[in-house]
């Protein structure tokens, strides 16, 4: 019996390394209106490095490629987001404006 479980530690060692991170993101993101591709080449290789960053794990924890190219993803969107870039499919939220009653003063 303990042979059959050194076996299989094995193999689940030799498949926990094989496991491959993101070369890249699979998801779209498009440099904003007015900016230039310089500028977006330039933030999309520091959010692919932000990106890289966040999938460090634990040589003890596994996860699958799929689990890895999601995790990449979020992080990469995240930063391209936050740099002002446009991600199709992503709504940028509406602007809050306190409500205005009549005989308010301005601000």
């Amino acid at each position: 019996m303990g042979m059959r479980w050194g076996v299989l530690l094995l193999g689940l060692g030799l498949l926990s390394a094989c496991t491959t991170l993101p070369t890249g993101p699979s998801v779209l993101v498009l440099p904003a209106v007015g900016k230039s591709m310089d500028v977006f080449q330039v933030e999309e290789g520091e959010c692919r490095s932000y990106a890289r960053q966040q999938l460090e794990v634990a040589p003890e924890q596994t996860a699958s490629a799929m689990r890895l190219q999601v995790r990449y993803d979020r992080a990469y969107v995240q930063c391209m987001y936050a740099k002002g870039n446009v991600v199709p499919g992503v709504v940028a939220p509406a602007p809050s404006v306190a409500p205005q009653f009549p005989g308010t003063p301005q601000r």
